[in-house]
């Protein structure tokens, strides 16, 4: 009798990024919100690169429906997106981010935007190539899945002369395919919700310093809206290029930033010297107050001699918080009522206008500041949220109580609701519908999230 000797066989998990259900788990949102990621990550990233290189942000969005398919191409006025980088991203084994495991009043910082932007199309039966073009390269990728289970890629880089001219980077791609219901995926399951102007509305309600311009195509009739910005540059604010604050970390977030640098040391990098990673933190840039810090612990040369002992980074993050003070609220900038008011006045009728703002803490003591902008309009408005300069997919606040001086609600929208002040393009039935346009946002230097779709707010987090 024969016997079978079997074969062990890996299985990448790259695939989950190019499975709808899989995918709704990484972004946290159902998949009739898959086309609003795309737009939402795309534009997080050209914000956040154009902000880094010191550029006011130019970000141009078009949005067509031709032939039941939903197109999309977002561009920028920034650096570019290196080719290396553009290859890293098609590396699914691992997350590139800068940002992941610092702790800053930034956008989103997961990693794997652009992961889920080349797999979320072929999930929902797109199976024509996605085109990255920055720094004089043109990027045209085609993924699939075979039957087994792995994801091949078929990368094909040219030379792009004018975009090496322009700078700046353009992503396009077909969210869902050719020959579906406009606004459908071929089956019913993969609808999509997509408003596309009320994202672009939303980042312009929220950026002050960037200029958006929309064009788009839903049907027979083209629609361009332009947001200039209001804020020139240097506006308030911080951006990803600026040093944390130690006050900003707990023990556990520092050692994961820590070994963070120890497995880049580890992958070919280099292992910094303490005293050089410590001047990396606000308040600590000078070599006297970094060697004072250094000198509590003589142990320890290199963030590679953390590795045997991990809890000594709390000790490090005592002597960086007893030698600096904590930034001050305003560190983190504001959109402010400026802003609030011309932009609600450039998409609605406006009759009055109020904005608040207020500083807080958190329980764990992290900082927060709060901005609320209210107009009473003469036609239905929408709410319009957002945390550090990012509009969310829903109510940040979600499940948190809020209390005024009259009554308690939970979240922002059930606060509004009790208040007779919900927008009524956000309700679902209509007792009192209130003809007005809100804005909240909320701005703390370390959000943690209940979901990953970078929505719900932990306010009894870290």
């Amino acid at each position: 009798m024969t016997k079978l000797e079997r074969t062990t066989f890996e299985t990448s998990r790259a695939a989950e990024y190019f499975d709808a259900r899989q995918l709704s788990t990484l972004t946290g949102v159902g998949t009739s919100h898959f086309a609003s990621v795309c737009l939402k990550e795309l534009v997080d990233n050209s914000l956040d690169a154009c902000e880094t290189a010191g550029v006011a942000p130019e970000i141009s969005v078009e949005a067509r429906n031709e032939q039941g398919a939903i197109r999309l191409a977002v561009s920028d006025n920034g650096p570019g997106i290196p080719p290396e980088v553009v290859r890293k991203v098609l590396d699914y084994n691992i997350r590139v981010s800068d940002k992941a495991a610092y702790r800053s009043p930034t956008r989103g910082a997961q990693g794997n935007a652009l992961k889920t932007i080349i797999g979320i199309p072929y999930a929902l039966g797109v199976r024509e190539p996605r085109t990255i073009t920055a720094c004089g390269v043109r990027h045209t990728i085609r993924p699939w899945v075979d039957p087994a289970g792995h994801v091949r890629f078929s990368h094909v880089e040219t030379p792009d002369a004018s975009s090496a001219q322009a700078g700046g980077a353009r992503v396009s791609l077909d969210v869902t395919p050719e020959g579906a219901p406009p606004g459908h995926e071929a089956t019913e399951d993969y609808a999509q919700d997509f408003d596309p102007l009320h994202w672009v509305r939303s980042f312009a309600a929220f950026n002050p310093h960037a200029t958006f311009r929309y064009q788009g195509k839903p049907g027979l009739s083209e629609e361009a809206e332009v947001y200039k910005a209001t804020r020139e540059l240097p506006f308030k604010k911080y951006v990803p290029s600026e040093p944390t604050s130690p006050h900003w970390y707990g023990a556990a977030s520092l050692q994961t930033l820590v070994f963070s640098h120890i497995a880049a040391a580890r992958a070919g990098g280099r292992d910094l010297p303490l005293g050089e990673f410590v001047r990396q933190f606000q308040g600590l840039t000078g070599t006297a107050k970094a060697r004072g810090v250094c000198a509590n612990l003589p142990a320890f040369k290199r963030l590679s001699d953390f590795e045997d002992s991990p809890d000594a980074v709390g000790e490090l993050l005592a002597g960086m918080r007893q030698a600096t003070r904590p930034p001050k609220h305003g560190a983190f900038g504001f959109v402010g009522e400026e802003h609030f008011k011309t932009f609600f006045e450039s998409a609605y009728e406006v009759k009055e206008f109020k904005y608040v703002r207020r500083p807080g803490s958190l329980p764990s003591g992290l900082p927060f500041v709060f901005e609320f902008a209210l107009a009473h309009l003469e036609q239905p408005g929408h709410l319009y949220t957002a945390i550090n300069y990012s509009p969310t997919f829903g109510d940040p606040l979600e499940g948190t109580t809020l209390a005024g001086p009259k009554f308690k609600a939970s979240g922002i929208r059930g606060f509004l609701s009790q208040g007779h002040a919900l927008p009524r393009s956000d309700r679902a039935w209509y007792h009192a519908p209130a003809s007005v346009a809100v804005a909240a946002h909320i701005i703390t230097p370390a959000p943690t999230f209940l979901d990953r779709g970078k929505t719900r707010l932990d306010m009894e987090g870290e």
